[in-house]
């Protein structure tokens, strides 16, 4: 993928990702447990999908991640913020994120040929994001964490699901092959921790937010394939 096409799938996922890390409510959202800035990670680690070289992808997507959260916090210096930044959770976030990224970059580069990858990458790094929320939804079970981050990266990945492919060659195909992705893992992730009565009520509303996002992604994948 060309760096300006990464760059404008890193600018269209950032907002997502500041607002995972920073501003969305929570119950363990203290101090202790900044595990919401996990998501922080997600951005540099699309250098992966760079034709251009990792690092210069890696270095300009970094970049992206520092300027938009320094944005953030000057924009809403008059608000509280659900929780403060830490650091070291940014830091491992992006090294977990990273590490994950490259172990299927290596497992993709190694078992499908080249002209495949080029094809299908919005489906193999999809399953690379819903791969991390379901990692992300063992922890926090681990953990014993309620209404966690991962559920709301599911959320993500609804509108993800269709917006990705956008910026391929094969559009139908890829987010035919997410929504196969999605409906079982995501529905494992969300549904874990509620009864079958509330599963259905959460379903129907992600199911909702995939199908609003799918105009806005035919309309990306139009702009894109015209340029």
């Amino acid at each position: 993928m060309k760096i300006y096409t990464l760059l404008l799938l890193a600018i269209f996922l950032q907002p997502f990702c500041i607002y995972f890390a920073l501003y969305a409510k929570a119950k363990y959202s203290s101090e202790n447990k900044p595990i919401n800035q996990f998501a922080l990670g997600v951005t540099p680690s699309l250098a992966y999908l760079s034709a251009e070289g990792f690092w210069n992808a890696f270095v300009l997507l970094f970049i992206v991640t520092v300027v938009s959260l320094v944005l953030s916090l000057l924009l809403n210096f008059r608000y509280v913020i659900a929780r403060k930044i830490n650091t070291s959770a940014i830091l491992t976030s992006i090294v977990s994120f990273l590490l994950i990224a490259g172990f299927f970059d290596w497992l993709v580069g190694h078992f499908i040929v080249e002209n495949g990858y080029e094809k299908f990458w919005p489906s193999l790094y999809f399953l690379r994001l819903i791969f991390s929320a379901l990692i992300i939804k063992v922890i926090e079970r681990k953990r014993k964490i309620k209404d966690g981050l991962s559920n709301m990266l599911v959320l993500a990945l609804c509108v993800a699901a269709s917006v990705i492919p956008a910026f391929g060659d094969a559009f139908i195909l890829c987010t035919l092959i997410n929504i196969f992705l999605l409906i079982p893992i995501g529905g494992a992730i969300v549904s874990s921790d509620v009864d079958n009565t509330s599963a259905g009520g959460i379903a129907f509303f992600y199911g909702y937010v995939f199908i609003m996002s799918l105009p806005v992604s035919v309309l990306l994948y139009l702009v894109l394939s015209s340029s």
